[in-house]
């Protein structure tokens, strides 16, 4: 038994309504999570942290306790205070949501739901059904030039969407102009302070630096200042003048210079040393708490008369916990192996260690050194000035590469040594690692486009006809809900994997690796979430139809069953979107490990410090791809399936409110990690892919398009030559 059309597209419809009302049960559940909990005081540092914990001048008013009253103050509160409470990249995350989620789609959803759906839907169309009839793909072959409204709606909301890009980044400019010129910035010693690496060894040195920093002092008093780092931010070729007269009255150059040494011995001792104190802070804790149990229970040596007074060498401890009984653990994996350590060994362990640091740091300008320096500038101008123009001072300085904004807890010190070439090379082996992972990661993101799809699969496979006799909310389970949750699993393991293969390609910051972080993510959610899945699942709709007579008409077949693959991007907004706005609003996790706090709160005074009043983070790098991937199916299918812009303008809203809510009233950027908006450039440069790929798709949905006589629409045709114009003149432009 194999699954015929009609039994398709009402599967598909069911896997929807599945979804929906996972999904309306799933923020149902969390807002009632929310709607009890959050007003409760005990609670406070689990839904208003930052109300307390914050520094002064960085805390929010409280949020009000009633319901229409919290919802209220959150949506009128200014989301450039964020700027103050957070950073710039808080509020530019935010400002993403706002703009490509509320402003963006607003037109999207009139205009589709006003012109597309009911082009489709009119009679004559082909027949679909259920969601399918809303689709591009519903006109009919004799209504071909239907089409045209679809092509004028499309070229209305590019323009829309490209004129929003070009204002962001006009304001995203202003922005960090006015953050990093702030009085409050500029006293700031991060905002003089430079990172060079790829150094040369004839000027590794205090008076080498010296020179080069008048070498570049000359170069921008004789015309070299024409733009500056804030410049490079716009694409449209605008300049801002932000570091132009930022000098704190001082103009005396280079202030002080720090050279790396390469001193893996050191960095190897130190780190085992600081293993070890950490193992010893565990295994003192564990002691005391036992100490603490023994006479809670009246079971000390003392008490039970097992204290052995002659052999005892008169500690403290011996009164309360019998030797046998003392902590003791090893130094190697989890604990299991390695050398043994005890209370007693382990002090003389950690001394030993200090020692050996003493002797490696006494003798610290004998160690080579290594291509990386640290400068601090008089004045701001100056250092963006030198970080700019370092390497264009001539042939042999053309690798130094140049980072502002440098503060020590930002720094990868293991990668402050890698020579140009050692980079270069890593770089290549990075990159050759993570095609190879695309290539891979295929296999399973495909065959979760397979499963939304497996009604249609049962056509060519006889065997898995079983499950298109299962119930329709069954089916609908495994449709709607079970594949978003596979690619959900999917993108989960990802950061781990890429971020450590961005390090190793030796970037000297932490931010530098979160921001090439975010282009590896959002690569993988691009290809692997939007387009390996969109292909799998028309593809497998398209071959359920094919047999020898057509094959000839693969790529037409493609294109009118393409469409179709938008159910499963309905169902991962539903279940993927929704949800989780919802969580993070009722802070269920953090509730959950409040509640479980006594368990889970460590076994150490620090860690219980740390659960208590450390507050949660936000990593751009991996926050911003899955919102941009969000943005892109919107765009990319706002013609193709209209009723996709009204779920993901009302999830958007849900999304905006949550994490406005979080970074506002419970979350803690740390203000090393801030880069002043440079993860906004990478966000807004993903809706110009958005637009590139729906020019494509709509390209090649137009040219693919026939009539009644299996011929090239006319329309197709023409529509998709203007596409084609169209996409020159915007790739021109950009």
């Amino acid at each position: 038994m194999s699954a015929t059309g009609e039994d398709t597209s009402t599967a598909s419809t069911s896997s929807f309504v599945t979804a929906l009302v996972a999904a309306c049960i799933t923020v149902g559940a969390f807002s009632l999570v929310w709607l009890v909990l959050h007003g409760r005081k005990n609670l406070r540092g689990v839904f208003s942290p930052r109300t307390y914990l914050a520094p002064e001048g960085k805390r929010p008013e409280p949020l009000p306790a009633g319901i229409i009253a919290f919802w209220k103050a959150l949506f009128s509160t200014p989301d450039k205070e964020l700027i103050v409470s957070n950073g710039p990249d808080a509020y530019f995350y935010i400002r993403y949501l706002k703009v490509f989620g509320l402003q963006m789609l607003l037109p999207y959803v009139v205009l589709t739901c006003a012109v597309c759906i009911p082009v489709s839907v009119i009679t004559p169309n082909s027949g679909k059904d259920g969601l399918n009839m809303l689709t591009f793909g519903n006109v009919a072959d004799t209504k071909q030039i239907r089409h045209v409204a679809h092509f004028l709606v499309a070229i209305i909301l590019i323009v829309w969407t490209i004129f929003l890009i070009f204002r962001e980044y006009n304001h995203l400019v202003q922005v960090r102009q006015a953050w990093m010129t702030s009085p409050q910035h500029l006293t700031l010693a991060r905002a003089r302070t430079v990172a060079i690496t790829n150094v040369p060894d004839a000027i590794n040195n205090v008076a080498g630096i010296k020179e080069l920093a008048g070498t570049v002092a000359h170069i921008d008093s004789t015309g070299g200042s024409g733009t500056n780092l804030l410049a490079n931010v716009n694409p449209f070729g605008r300049q801002s003048t932000a570091t132009e007269g930022t000098a704190v009255n001082e103009t005396d150059g280079v202030r002080q210079v720090w050279l790396v040494r390469k001193c893996k011995d050191a960095e190897k001792i130190w780190s085992e040393r600081d293993a070890e104190c950490a193992r010893l802070e565990g295994g003192v804790s564990k002691l005391q708490k036992l100490a603490a149990k023994n006479v809670r229970k009246h079971k000390t040596p003392e008490e039970t008369g097992k204290l052995d007074t002659e052999n005892s060498a008169g500690d403290l401890i011996d009164k309360y916990i019998l030797p046998k009984k003392r902590p003791s653990w090893k130094q190697g994996l989890l604990g299991l192996i390695g050398k043994k350590q005890t209370l007693e060994t382990s002090p003389e362990y950690i001394n030993e260690h200090n020692i050996k640091l003493d002797e490696l740091r006494s003798d610290i300008a004998s160690l080579p050194q290594g291509n990386t320096v640290f400068v601090r500038f008089a004045s701001q101008h100056e250092a963006h000035t030198f970080a700019r123009l370092a390497g264009k001072t001539g042939k042999s300085n053309q690798h130094i590469r140049g980072g502002v904004e440098v503060v020590p807890e930002d720094i990868e010190w293991g990668n402050t040594s890698m020579s140009p070439w050692q980079r270069y090379g890593r770089s290549v082996v990075s990159w050759a690692l993570t095609i190879g992972l695309i290539i891979v990661w295929a296999i399973p993101v495909a065959f979760v486009g397979m499963v939304s799809n497996v009604d249609a699969l049962c056509q060519t496979a006889s065997w898995l006809a079983w499950i298109c006799d299962l119930p329709d909310p069954a089916l609908g389970i495994i449709k709607g809900v079970l594949p978003p949750a596979l690619l959900a699993v999917l993108f989960m393991l990802l950061p781990i994997v890429l971020r450590l293969m961005v390090k190793m390609q030796g970037e000297v910051r932490k931010t530098d690796i979160e921001l090439k972080l975010f282009t590896r993510f959002w690569l993988f959610q691009v290809i692997h979430g939007f387009l390996i899945v969109t292909l799998a699942s028309g593809l497998i709709t398209a071959l359920s139809t094919i047999n020898g007579d057509t094959v000839k008409e693969l790529p037409t077949l493609l294109s009118t069953k393409l469409p179709d693959a938008s159910i499963f991007f309905l169902t991962y907004i539903l279940t993927a979107t929704f949800t989780g706005a919802a969580k993070t609003y009722a802070r269920v996790v953090p509730v959950i490990m409040y509640a479980l706090r006594g368990i889970l709160a460590g076994n150490t005074p620090r860690k219980v410090y740390a659960k208590k009043f450390k507050m949660d983070s936000l990593a751009w790098a991996t926050a911003f791809p899955p919102t941009c991937l969000l943005i892109c199916i919107t765009i990319v299918y706002s013609v193709i399936q209209p009723i996709i812009t009204v779920l993901a303008f009302f999830a958007m809203i849900l999304l905006y409110l949550a994490n406005k809510f979080i970074l506002h009233w419970c979350a803690d950027q740390a203000d090393a990690s801030e880069t002043g908006g440079l993860f906004y450039v990478r966000a807004l440069r993903t809706v110009f892919v958005s637009l590139y790929i729906e020019e494509i798709c709509l390209m090649g949905l137009f040219f693919l398009s026939s009539d009644e006589n299996g011929d090239r629409s006319t329309t197709g045709l023409v529509c998709g030559a203007i596409m084609v114009s169209i996409v020159t003149a915007f790739n021109k432009l950009c």
